[in-house]
């Protein structure tokens, strides 16, 4: 099994966790607020809705709507937050100036901190992963820490690795060099030679690559591609080390 730190870096990245229910939060917390501001009971949600202001009801649906698109990693989420955060400025500028409930500090402080909270969103490791479904690495099958060595071989690529962890899939293996990383394409197919008792000879394609910013080992992610090899010598290989 992975070990504890390993199992984090392998999991989705905590802030698309949080941010859905941070603005979801929000969301719910305008009605809340009435309630407690107008001693208004839960129980009488007519009157409750009522004193929602369509500017209210408007940052609500936005909030809504960028929480959804967050949890569901849909791209259109950068297009949301620019809106979201021009109808949250409009809201709170009405009631810092017009509203006798909040002063003007408190609902200017309240769009900073918010806008604030956002700026994990566009970090560059995030913005992959939203873009780019084939990143993201917590959904691939479940992997176990091995290290064992490995020779990656390519026309710009020739060195001997370890690797961190294996799953049926694929493997994921240590590049120290961090300039050799940045060279390595996407999508190619490189040979992988798993240096075991019997060398087991691979093709495998490159489908991800980490770099120095991000919260994991530098190196790249690597789907054997399933020949006779995969089925006949890699399988029954990571089996037995699996098992052992």
């Amino acid at each position: 099994m992975l070990f504890t730190k390993e199992r984090m870096m392998l999991d989705k990245p905590l802030y698309l966790k949080l941010y859905p229910i941070l603005a979801l939060g929000i969301a719910l917390s305008f009605p809340i607020q009435i309630m407690h501001l107008y001693q208004i009971p839960f129980s009488d949600m007519e009157k409750l809705f009522s004193m929602l202001t369509p500017m209210n009801i408007l940052t609500m649906v936005t909030l809504i709507a960028s929480a959804i698109l967050t949890f569901t990693l849909h791209k259109y989420v950068y297009k949301v937050i620019p809106i979201l955060l021009l109808v949250i400025f409009s809201n709170n500028a009405i009631v810092g100036l017009y509203g006798t409930d909040y002063t003007v500090i408190q609902v200017a402080m309240s769009f900073v901190l918010f806008g604030l909270s956002l700026k994990p969103l566009y970090n560059t490791e995030i913005k992959a992963v939203i873009y780019n479904p084939e990143l993201r690495w917590w959904l691939t099958p479940k992997r176990y820490s091995l290290e064992k060595q490995v020779q990656l071989n390519s026309d710009i690529l020739d060195v001997y690795s370890d690797t961190v962890n294996v799953s049926v899939t694929g493997v994921f293996a240590k590049i120290a060099d961090a300039s050799l990383i940045k060279k390595l394409p996407l999508n190619s197919i490189i040979d992988v030679k798993l240096m075991a008792d019997n060398p087991i000879p691979l093709k495998a394609k490159i489908v991800r690559v980490t770099s120095p910013s991000m919260n994991q080992p530098l190196g790249c992610g690597l789907e054997i591609v399933q020949d006779e090899n995969y089925k006949t010598n890699y399988l029954p290989w990571f089996k037995s080390e699996i098992k052992a």
